[in-house]
Parts: structure tokens; sequence; C-alpha cells
């Protein structure tokens, strides 16, 4: 985690994209919860059991307030005027047309933040080059007597490049899921607290394994990032000493040295790729478990009628929760990325940081 935030480090000042970017993602994320609580409404005038619904909404605007049950009071008020101005089928139409509009801003403010985060990624990398170029043109020359010219070369290419597509690359996952998350647990304590905190003891299972996966992922991606830079130090020897080889005929001798690290990184990039796709299907097996025990279970309830649990409820309540596994599959699948990423930015902050 101290690699991770050292390397957002060069991102600063914060304050030229952090306000915005959490405005964007926070309007975002509610605007996308509001198309699917706007279910309930919708299956209420599909079922016929509007006149129920309509008996407990307020009979005057709310007054204004910063919370969820303002917004489904301000929604149900309207909804019950035009249900009983228009009917039903004109109720169907307020329903879809909000839905429409709520997507509308969804997408809007994702944009926004997706493009404020384009900027942010750009300057990393920039900033993060930049400082290793300079460290390296400050370092003393006996510095450079000790360490392989192929190795600097690795972590100024290809280390930075994998801080980029690995680490950079997963902040929209790392900033704005866990935020996504949080959003939808939040409107299901509202809708059922029983069935929040059933889903919330199976859930920790999943997330268990998920870790050790990315464990596993750190330890060979600093064993794959360490046999490229010595790969790379194999070729530099070679072009920088082609005559002398081919003059004691060393061919064959470095030839067998370039295969033994060449076979090296070719293993360990395949148990990376083996084990980081394995993290991503895993967390959706996962998921629908959880869902399917969220079914057993919930419906138990509704059949009961001892939670006050309407079928149209819990019909929602299981589309917002399949809605989690999204954001919840996209933050495992980035912390599965993000181990690679970490390990080069260690490496290229061990030369920033050489005295």
């Amino acid at each position: 985690m101290k690699v991770y935030l050292r390397l957002l480090s060069f991102a600063r000042p914060y304050g030229s994209f952090m306000p915005q970017y959490i405005l964007y993602t926070v309007l975002g994320i509610f605007f996308g919860i509001a198309n699917f609580t706007l279910v309930i409404p919708l299956l209420n005038v599909l079922f016929g059991t509007t006149d129920t619904h309509t008996a407990t909404v307020p009979t005057v605007l709310p007054h204004f307030a910063l919370t969820i049950d303002y917004v489904k009071e301000v929604f149900n008020y309207y909804f019950a005027q035009i249900l009983a101005a228009k009917g039903k089928q004109g109720a169907l139409a307020y329903v879809c047309g909000v839905i429409i509009a709520s997507v509308f801003f969804s997408n809007v403010f994702r944009y926004l933040g997706g493009k404020l985060l384009t900027k942010v990624r750009a300057r990393v990398v920039q900033n993060l080059r930049g400082a290793l170029y300079n460290r390296i043109l400050d370092l003393e020359l006996g510095y450079f007597s000790n360490e392989r010219k192929g190795d600097l070369m690795s972590r100024l290419t290809n280390d930075v490049h994998e801080v980029e597509i690995s680490v950079v690359n997963t902040l929209t996952a790392v900033f704005k899921e866990p935020l996504t998350i949080a959003g939808f647990f939040i409107l299901l304590f509202t809708m059922s607290a029983k069935l929040t905190v059933f889903t919330l003891v199976l859930l920790p299972i999943s997330g268990g394994v998920i870790a050790s996966v990315a464990k596993r992922l750190r330890r060979h991606a600093a064993l794959s990032q360490s046999t490229l830079g010595s790969m790379l130090s194999v070729i530099d020897e070679t072009l920088g000493s082609i005559r002398v080889i081919k003059g004691f005929n060393a061919q064959a001798y470095i030839l067998s040295k370039f295969r033994a690290q060449n076979d090296l990184y070719a293993q360990t990039t395949q148990s990376i790729d083996n084990t980081r796709d394995l993290a991503s299907p895993f967390s959706e097996f996962a998921g629908v478990a959880v869902v399917a025990g969220l079914l057993y279970y919930g419906g138990s309830l509704v059949l009961s009628g001892a939670a006050g649990l309407s079928a149209s409820t819990f019909i929602t309540y299981i589309i917002l929760f399949s809605q989690i596994l999204t954001p919840a599959k996209a933050l495992s699948g980035a912390f599965s990325n993000i181990q690679r990423g970490l390990v080069s930015g260690a490496r290229v902050l061990r030369v920033i940081d050489t005295e």
C-alpha cells in the first residue's frame, strides 16, 4: 500500500482534480443507483399494487433534506399525483421518463470523471519517468559500475510502462468501485437490514480467497520483473561485446545464458497470467453463490410475511445486489492486475531513492 500511495504522489497537486473527481463520482453513483430503485414503483404499476403503494405516500411535497428518504418521498409524491391525474398508463410513462433521465445523468458524470482521470494518469507517468531520468543523471559514476545497464533500461522503460498499465489504469476501480459498493449497501440496508446482514456474513469468505490470489501474484511479479532486467542485461552485454563473443567463439555460452533467462521469464509470465485469470471467474462464482443463498433466505422472508418485505421490494433488492457483483468483480480484477505494477513501481522507486 505504501508503494501505491507513493506512486500516486506523482499526481500532485491533488487539489487540481480530487474535489472534482469525488463530486463526479458521487453524482454518477447516485444517479446510477436511482435507476434500480425505480424498479419498485414500476413493478407496483405492472402488478397492480399501486393502490396499496399510494396509501403511504406523502400528500404534500416534502421539505428538502440530504437523505435517501427525501428523494424517495419526492418521487412518490409526484408518482401519486400523476397516478391520480392520468392513471396507471401515465404513472408508467412517468417512471420510464425518470429512468431515462437518471441513466443520462449517470453516464454524463461517469464520462466527466473518466476524462479527469485520464489527465491524472498522464501526469503520474510523466512525473515518474522524469524523476527517474533526473535521478539517473545525478547518480555518481560508481553506481553504474555496480548496476547493470540493461536493468536500468528495463526500469526506465518496461517498469514505468508496467506501472502505467497495471497501477495507473486501475485508478477508476480503486477509487470509484469502493464508493459504488458502499452506496449499494447503504440502500440495501434501508430496504432490508436482515437480508443485508446475511450477505455480509457470506462475503468475507470469498474475499479471503481473493486476497491469497493477490499475494501469490505479487510474489510471481517480483520474479518476473527481476528476470526481465537480467535478460535485458544479457542482450546489452551481447550487443556491446559482439566482437569479443565472436572472437572467442563464445556464441554457445551467451546463447545458453540468454535462453535460461528467457525460459524463466516465459514460465513466470505464464504463471502470473494463469493466477490473474483465476481471480475474476472466482469472484463471479462466489457472488452468484451468495445471490443463490440470498434468493432462498429472502424468498422465505417474503413467503412468511414476517419481515414486512413485499415481492416487488425483494425483486428490486436482488437486482440491486446483483449489480454489486460488477464493481466487486472490477475491484477484484484491479487488485490482481495491480500487484505486478507495484513490484515495478518499487523497482523504479529504489533507483529514485538511491543516495
